[in-house]
């Protein structure tokens, strides 16, 4: 996978903790924020999908009697 090098500020305590953390997990501390990036990153986009799958569930309630209607062209109470 292809890196790019960054300059990056944080709060002090965030990078103690993830020198630490990187450390314990054996890994260099860029292997570790890049991982703990592409986990946010990942996350993000699952309440993303999750939300949009709230929205949609209300927007097609009726799709399935909808198309089944359609279909056999059976009628509604």
């Amino acid at each position: 996978m292809a890196t790019e090098r960054i300059n990056l500020t944080m709060e002090a305590d965030a990078l103690t903790a993830a020198r630490r953390a990187a450390a314990s997990d054996g890994v260099s501390l860029s292997a570790w924020l890049s991982r703990a990036a592409w986990n946010q990153a990942i996350e993000h986009a699952a309440r993303i999908s999750a939300e949009q799958d709230r929205h949609l569930a209300d927007e097609f309630a009726d799709y399935d009697a909808e198309r089944e209607e359609l279909m056999f062209r059976r009628e509604t109470a």
